[in-house]
């Protein structure tokens, strides 16, 4: 009796010399060195089109989001109606003094005024 291996080689028998060119094509390919791959500026441009696509509708997002939507444009103060520095400190000095106090919080004394420079110091203010 014979085996269903037998059985099956014997059929297949006539298969055996196509698979043996076949095998050979593979290994010979395999043996050879790949084609250097080439990409033409075309095909470059083709492979980066969803990218450049989508670049583009970000910075139409960005535009459409950075117009100008105010009806009129900031007012600004002119330099003869604005106020000298020393005012401005001082409104924001006693400002600060009223939110301390209405918080509960200590208000901050301030130093004294730095004195001036050594040069203006008067020979008299040195001996006291």
């Amino acid at each position: 009796m014979k085996t269903p291996r037998q059985i099956l080689l014997r059929h297949h028998q006539s298969a055996a010399p196509k698979l043996d060119g076949i095998r050979a094509g593979v290994v010979a390919a395999i043996n050879r060195p790949p084609a250097p791959e080439t990409m033409s500026w075309r095909e470059m441009a083709r492979s980066l089109r969803w990218h450049l696509a989508a670049l583009s509708a970000a910075w139409m997002v960005v535009m459409i989001l950075n117009m100008d939507r105010s009806p009129s444009p900031v007012a600004m103060i002119p330099r003869d109606k604005m106020p000298p520095p020393e005012q401005i400190w001082a409104a924001l000095r006693e400002n600060r003094q009223l939110l301390m106090v209405e918080y509960g919080e200590a208000p901050v004394v301030e130093a004294p005024v730095a004195p001036g420079r050594r040069s203006e110091i008067k020979p008299e203010q040195l001996e006291a």
